[in-house]
C-alpha cells in the first residue's frame, strides 16, 4: 500500500500545479485551503489515508445551520445525496457544519494528481451549488423543499476553473 507522505506528496503537487495556494496541517497529513466561489468563500480540507492508499476531500458550507432549520436541511441533503453519483453531502447536527465529502482509494499505489484536481474540484461545485438553498431553507424553513430544489435560477454559472483564494 502506498504510504502517506507520496499521498501527501502527489496532493501538495496537485495543488501547486492548478496553483491553488494551501497550508499544512502540522502531524496531520492534511492540507487546508479555501476557495473563492460563485456564492461564497468555500473552506476545503484534504487528507491521505496510508491504511487504505486513499485521499478524502471534504468541503464545508461557509456558514452553520441552526437547530431550528435542521429538518428542513437534512431532508434537502438527502435529496440531493439521491441525485449524486459520488461524493455526498453531510450534516453534524451538533454544530451545524454541512459537508460535502469525496474520496477515492487508488489502486496499486497509483494516484494521480489529475484525479485529485477533479476531486477538489467537485467538492468545491457541488458546495457552492447547495449554498444557496440552504440559505433560503435558513430564511424560510417551512418552504416546500421539493419546489426549493427545482429552483434553476439559484445555480451558479459555470466555469472552467477555480481559484483559490490568497492567504
Amino acid at each position: 500500500m502506498q504510504n502517506t507522505e507520496s499521498l501527501l506528496i502527489k496532493v501538495k503537487e496537485s495543488f501547486d500545479s492548478a496553483k491553488w495556494q494551501f497550508r499544512e496541517v502540522p502531524e496531520k497529513k492534511v492540507i487546508e485551503s479555501e476557495f473563492e466561489a460563485h456564492h461564497a468563500k468555500i473552506p476545503l480540507h484534504v487528507q491521505a489515508f496510508d491504511e487504505l492508499g486513499a485521499i478524502s476531500v471534504v468541503s464545508r458550507l461557509s456558514f452553520n445551520v441552526n437547530p431550528a432549520t435542521q429538518p428542513p436541511i437534512n431532508e434537502a441533503l438527502m435529496r440531493t445525496n439521491i441525485t449524486l453519483n459520488i461524493g455526498n453531502f453531510e450534516n453534524n447536527p451538533e454544530n451545524g457544519e454541512v459537508y460535502f465529502r469525496i474520496t477515492n482509494v487508488f489502486s496499486n499505489g497509483q494516484c494521480d494528481t489529475g484525479v485529485i484536481g477533479s476531486l477538489v474540484r467537485t467538492a468545491i461545485v457541488e458546495m457552492d451549488r447547495i449554498t444557496p438553498y440552504l440559505a433560503e431553507i435558513m430564511r424560510d424553513p417551512n418552504q416546500s423543499i421539493s419546489n426549493l430544489l427545482d429552483r434553476k435560477d439559484l445555480l451558479p454559472e459555470i466555469k472552467s476553473d477555480i481559484d483559490s483564494s490568497k492567504e
